[in-house]
């Protein structure tokens, strides 16, 4: 039996925002080094080794049999004071052809059609040997599937680079990047290597960018907003370990490296500076978020001793934000950017609600920060007196049940006069409980469905929403579920993409009051609201049982258009896009009619999130 839901434009409706949806990144899962950071050589300048030892040749071999040549690594023939180590090869023989130095890459490296490959590295020889080097790309087995060569070597390190065109006609990915010497000149010699760079094409073309693919999949949800750098990878395992940005910025032979809190060495070739430009070409605003004092060992800076890190956090801003008078102004000047960035929202600290120190971490950088930048929105990572705050961060990592029951959590939330509100910087339906081990399944999409309808419901008071985390190298994630899953060759995405694509798609400004005739909510919850620049209405529903639901659907105080149109992502609990299916669940349209009488009959799917577009007459 059909249950009515009126639609009321006859009475004031709240507020909304049309930028709720963003991005919450850190690198997690190979997501950053290996996945959306396009550097495609993996242990390419030897600072530590792939889980933050000491380092090793790990990820490369010998071209040419151990015969003809060896490889060592050498401390003592360091670049500079950052990349102390250097790869040595020592040329033995090239009776029998080249020899020389593979690198594996991430599980591979992707070679396409048509693709002209950027290669980099610095060099150096012994005894007066100068080239060339043969540089290229070829599959495992040694077929060349691209080449160039470099000569001039000398005793002093210099910067080599090559562009290699790729000379194939089918995408493969089990191929080496490879340098080799093949004149009897370089017989008795030692060459040494030191920060090796190879990149495909990037998105929007930026040097040192991100891989097109996977940018070009998170760009699809038409985020507004980009939170980073964590995250507990912000924090650290220990103070020491924390993420420092200046340890992140200026040419990739400057930036020291550090074991992430993923339980891998990040190389930090994406830094600071790198993030803005992703940030600036998506169209998104900043959410910075600043270490505060605090370390997932349970470490708290004490109070007396917060003033340097304070004064990191300012450096950092004054780097983002100084004009090129400053000190740190000019420092953004000299690594390539002149004008300084907007940084609207700056987050203090993560997560800090498991610490007991907060309050006064917190007092000491909200004035350092607020001082010096009045109108930045600031966001408070836990519920704390200490000072004021725009923002709060909250996170929710829960089973289906518990998600779907918090459909209605900020119902009954104090709206306070400050303007103060809600950022829900992360979340995500853990189908087998909190926390990491959870498939991205449809059952997992309809209860994060059902979550995000009821936050749009407040979304006079929820001003920001993000899921977490959003991407996952496959069969190498330390968390599931993840949004975005990918290997060296492809990427495919989770039911809840579609969901949070068309909820982002269809926004409101204008929370429309919706009144229930012999309905309550599940298993069928939902949403209306208005957008008065497009003049449409949309209704978002979510359908968490196995029986359609039918709906009549009345308007009160507007009329609509008779011709609309449902867009609907629906499956099996169980279903799940895959490496083998990787579009099992997608979306997809279909039309209806509203009749003479301003009113529409519609039946929700079984398991399903709609959104139904409405033009307004």
């Amino acid at each position: 039996m059909a249950q009515t839901l009126t639609i009321r434009n006859d009475v004031p409706g709240n507020s909304s925002t049309t930028n709720l949806y963003g991005l919450m990144y850190e690198d997690i899962n190979r997501c950053g080094d290996s996945g959306i950071y396009s550097q495609m050589l993996r242990n390419w300048n030897f600072q530590a080794n792939d889980t933050g030892g000491a380092a090793d040749l790990e990820f490369w071999n010998v071209v040419g049999g151990d015969k003809a040549a060896s490889i060592t690594l050498d401390d003592k023939e360091g670049l500079n004071d950052i990349n102390t180590n250097s790869l040595r090869l020592d040329v033995k023989s090239v009776s029998d052809g080249r020899v020389g130095i593979a690198n594996e890459g991430w599980w591979g490296i992707r070679v396409q059609p048509d693709e002209t490959y950027k290669a980099s590295f610095f060099a150096k020889a012994s005894d007066g040997f100068t080239g060339p080097l043969n540089v290229t790309l070829e599959s495992k087995s040694g077929t060349v599937l691209a080449s160039a060569s470099v000569d001039g070597l000398s005793d002093k390190f210099q910067k080599f680079n090559v562009e290699l065109k790729a000379n194939v006609k089918d995408v493969s990915t089990d191929n080496v990047f490879g340098v080799s010497v093949d004149s009897e000149d370089a017989e008795g010699k030692s060459l040494w290597f030191q920060v090796f760079s190879l990149f495909g094409d990037t998105y929007k073309n930026r040097e040192n960018g991100l891989r097109p693919d996977l940018a070009e999949t998170l760009e699809g949800l038409n985020p507004h907003f980009f939170r980073f750098p964590g995250g507990n990878n912000l924090e650290g395992m220990s103070i020491d370990q924390r993420w420092k940005w200046n340890e992140t910025v200026g040419p990739l032979e400057e930036r020291k490296g550090r074991f992430g809190n993923w339980e891998y060495w990040n190389t930090n070739g994406q830094g600071l500076l790198d993030y803005m430009y992703m940030i600036e070409d998506m169209g998104m605003k900043a959410v910075l978020d600043v270490w505060a004092g605090y370390a997932l060992d349970g470490s708290s800076v004490l109070e007396d001793d917060l003033e340097p890190y304070i004064q990191e956090v300012l450096n950092e801003l004054e780097y983002l934000m100084g004009d090129t008078s400053t000190e740190y102004g000019k420092l953004r000047a000299q690594h390539g950017r002149e004008e300084p960035f907007e940084i609207p929202y700056i987050e203090i600290g993560n997560e800090d609600f498991f610490s007991t120190t907060y309050e006064y971490r917190y007092r000491a950088f909200y004035d350092a920060i607020t001082a010096k930048y009045p109108d930045a929105t600031i966001i408070s990572t836990a519920y704390q007196e200490s000072r004021p705050y725009d923002l709060i961060d909250d996170h929710f990592y829960v089973t289906s049940a518990e998600m779907i029951d918090k459909f209605n959590y900020y119902d009954n939330y104090a709206r306070h006069g400050n303007g103060s509100g809600i950022f829900v910087g992360e979340f995500a339906t853990n189908t087998k409980g909190c926390c990491g081990t959870s498939p991205a399944s449809m059952e997992a999409a309809l209860a994060d469905s059902v979550f995000i309808t009821g936050l749009e419901r407040n979304s006079d008071f929820v001003k920001m929403i993000a899921y977490a985390p959003y991407m996952k190298r496959h069969e190498q994630e330390q968390w599931d579920p993840d949004m975005i899953h990918f290997d060296t060759e492809t990427v495919w995405v989770a039911p809840f993409y579609y969901v949070m694509q068309m909820y982002n798609k269809y926004d409101f400004d204008t929370i429309l009051q919706v009144d229930a005739d012999g309905i309550n909510f599940g298993p069928l919850y939902w949403v209306a609201g208005s957008n008065k620049e497009k003049n449409q209405i949309y209704i978002k529903a979510v359908n968490v049982g196995g029986d359609e639901q039918p709906v009549n659907f009345d308007f009160k105080g507007i009329r609509v258009k008779t011709n609309g149109e449902a867009h609907i992502v629906a499956g099996q609990p169980d279903d799940e896009n895959t490496i083998d299916e990787p579009h099992k669940i997608q979306p997809k349209q279909s039309r209806f009619k509203t009749d003479k009488h301003n009113t529409l009959n519609y039946t929700f799917e079984p398991y399903s999130a709609t959104v139904l577009v409405l033009d307004i007459n």
